[in-house]
């Protein structure tokens, strides 16, 4: 019982977490749906386009938080039940998914991004360093923020097996990976048509 109970508490506290959209609740100050503006993408970079640097950081940061602390505390301080096993991935998993699927946006939320590197932060520094590279790669050579953010879900769960996680996580950050890049593909379509909005502009 108690383990369910730590499970259950980690899923929907993880998701309701995730659920907070900082750019959204900023745009519906300003009277505005920022779904309906820009890329249409409910998150960090579509703030930016649509409300300027201050909307845009204040977002990312909530973002990357809302997903570090929690994960941090299920995974490195929480005094965790010894048969009580992948809390940490749990969290961040259950964390992403809110904030990719927020109920009170009809489900309908950002796509991962930064909640993806305050997670991978708090279970493993080695990987989100190697998430920035690709950021920074990407963003130099394209300027398609997309491209950054599905090969950074790919990387996840390939890096992570092969640093000794479990093939639990891996499938977890696997099947994260495919709602990633399941989300972004009307992304690579305007990519690949020259329509997508890059932000070489800013």
């Amino acid at each position: 019982m108690t383990r369910l109970i730590w499970y259950l508490c980690t899923i929907l506290g993880g998701y309701l977490l995730g659920s907070i959209n900082m750019g959204a609740i900023l745009a519906r100050k300003k009277g505005f749906d920022i779904r309906s503006k820009g890329s249409g993408n409910a998150g960090a970079s579509n703030a930016l386009l649509t409300m300027g640097k201050k909307a845009a950081i204040l977002t990312a940061v909530v973002d990357i938080l809302k997903a570090f602390i929690p994960t941090l505390l299920t995974s490195h301080i929480l005094p965790v039940p010894a048969d009580v096993h992948y809390l940490g991935a749990i969290t961040g998993t259950a964390v992403i998914l809110g904030h990719i699927f927020p109920f009170w946006m009809r489900f309908k939320g950002g796509k991962g991004f930064a909640s993806l590197l305050g997670a991978t932060l708090a279970l493993d520094w080695r990987i989100v360093t190697a998430m920035l590279v690709i950021l920074a790669v990407i963003m130099i050579t394209t300027k398609y923020i997309a491209l950054a953010t599905i090969l950074c879900g790919i990387l996840l769960p390939i890096a992570w097996y092969f640093l000794g996680g479990s093939i639990w996580e891996t499938a977890m950050f696997g099947v994260l990976a495919v709602i990633i890049f399941i989300k972004h593909i009307d992304n690579l379509k305007r990519i690949a048509n020259h329509t997508e909005i890059s932000y070489n502009k800013e």
